[in-house]
């Protein structure tokens, strides 16, 4: 997609995502989104994409079980016992073929970063990772210390990646809750990147 499609299906899904999320979720995904904008800057990828990411990340945040499991099984993947126990979780997928259905994105690297923001995915790309950790450490987050936001964002896009994946499993553990196999797999790729520098 260039620019100017990037732009004009920005303004849809905004339009969308301030209609049907509640105020307090579509602050989120702007913060989100112009955090995602400038990181990518930041890394020389496409401000553009990484708004429409962000903003859109959510768009089915507030969508019923059925429905979000009648969007995410049209990607084709399997649905994991996190995601059948938590039908909530599959709101990535069902949003990236949202996007690709009815927005007409076609742009992969935007539908990945979306249908993968909630777990991670081992090899993401590095808009993948952007979404993730935007998501994660948006200025409004509550519970994150500001020291440590900031430790993350003077990393290289692996190094924060990592930092994120680490504070959210343990996060996790610590609550008693189940750690998704997935991201525990790109914590360990990016270790494994890194040891082969």
């Amino acid at each position: 997609m260039n620019t100017e499609e990037l732009k004009l299906v920005t303004e849809k899904v905004n339009l969308y995502a301030l209609a049907t999320l509640s105020t307090s979720r579509y602050e989120h995904s702007v913060r989100v989104a112009v955090l995602a904008r400038d990181l990518c800057a930041r890394f020389g990828l496409d401000p553009h994409a990484g708004y429409l990411a962000g903003i859109a990340h959510d768009i089915c945040k507030s969508g019923n079980d059925r429905w979000l499991l009648s969007l995410a099984v049209r990607d084709d993947g399997p649905i994991s016992r996190i995601e059948e126990k938590k039908p909530a979780l599959l709101h990535g997928r069902a949003a990236a073929v949202l996007l690709a259905d009815e927005y007409q994105v076609t742009d992969l690297a935007v539908l990945e970063a979306v249908k993968n923001h909630t777990f991670g995915a081992p090899g993401m790309d590095p808009l993948g990772q952007i979404l993730f950790v935007a998501d994660k450490i948006e200025p409004g987050r509550t519970g994150l210390d500001p020291e440590f936001r900031a430790e993350i964002l003077r990393q290289d896009l692996d190094g924060m990646a990592s930092l994120v994946l680490e504070d959210n499993i343990r996060y996790l553990a610590g609550r008693g809750k189940e750690v998704s196999p997935i991201t525990q797999a790109m914590l360990d790729s990016l270790k494994r990147r890194k040891k082969d520098r």
